[in-house]
């Protein structure tokens, strides 16, 4: 009777394929897929593991061709100075791991303060620059009678010269106060005078306000550079001495191209 029930066909179970609406979405991965993909990964990180291993317990008087071309200091120090063109001087005598992260911390640091002065001198030079407008004036009337009848001097109190300023624009009072004309006598020929001038010594300033403001911009623009290498600079500090901690990590990369260290989460004791 036993073998009778194991001979009769049973259903089969098989897994869902992918949906149509989904396809765009790219492979719907099943349980052997991720067999094999984790299979696969772990064989990896078992043999990185085992050449971090061999790495730790490599002696370091052991032979190898750069020896032969070295030669120590001749002050008794010690040191030891490779006369091939390969780099500089090398010591072997290695730092600790606490000592290496101490240099780190402290080279992090001294970019961290230099980081620290350019952003101020970047947030001072932004606040010192004013950038031209760019945005228009909308005036909402409520019929076509008064749209017709507009007038933006009238509205905006100031004359028809400096209508197409977008800012600092003066208005009447301010330019008869420059012209030193009282309202109601002769104001007229007095807010034209006043208009001419300040318009001749607008153009003054604004010539040596430009190129002042250009040597700014130059300024602003290497700041931001600086600030930007620095920014880098401290990052790749701050992950080298993130990669002296000890624990199993993986590196992500985002969408970006952007790469990072995740650590596998350890239970603490």
């Amino acid at each position: 009777m036993g073998s009778l029930t194991l001979s009769v066909q049973k259903k089969q179970h098989r897994e869902r394929s992918q949906p149509l609406e989904r396809r765009k979405l790219g492979m719907l991965e099943k349980k052997k897929d991720y067999k094999l993909r984790s299979q696969d990964y772990h064989a990896k990180q078992a043999q990185l593991q085992l050449l971090r291993k061999k790495a730790e317990e490599r002696n370091p008087d052991e032979y190898y061709h750069e020896m032969s071309h070295a030669r120590r200091e001749e002050d008794g120090s010690g040191v030891v100075v490779y006369d091939s063109k390969k780099g500089p001087a090398v010591s072997t005598d290695a730092l600790t791991a606490d000592a290496v992260k101490l240099l780190k911390t402290q080279d992090s640091s001294y970019v961290q303060t230099y980081l620290s002065k350019e952003k101020k001198n970047i947030e001072r030079l932004e606040k010192e620059l004013t950038f031209r407008s760019s945005g228009k004036h909308t005036v909402f009337v409520d019929s076509v009678e008064e749209a017709d009848k507009f007038s933006a001097a009238k509205y905006f109190d100031t004359d028809k010269a400096l209508l197409n300023r977008r800012e600092n624009r003066l208005r009447r009072r301010q330019l008869e106060r420059e012209g030193g004309i009282v309202v109601g006598t002769n104001s007229e020929a007095g807010l034209a005078v006043a208009t001419a001038e300040a318009t001749t010594l607008d153009k003054k300033r604004q010539k040596e306000l430009n190129k002042q403001r250009l040597a700014k911009y130059k300024e602003l623009e290497q700041r931001m550079e600086r600030e930007s290498d620095l920014t880098k600079v401290k990052q790749t500090m701050d992950l080298q001495r993130e990669l002296l901690k000890k624990g199993a990590r993986r590196k992500v990369t985002d969408r970006d191209g952007y790469s990072r260290y995740v650590w596998a989460n350890e239970r603490k004791r």
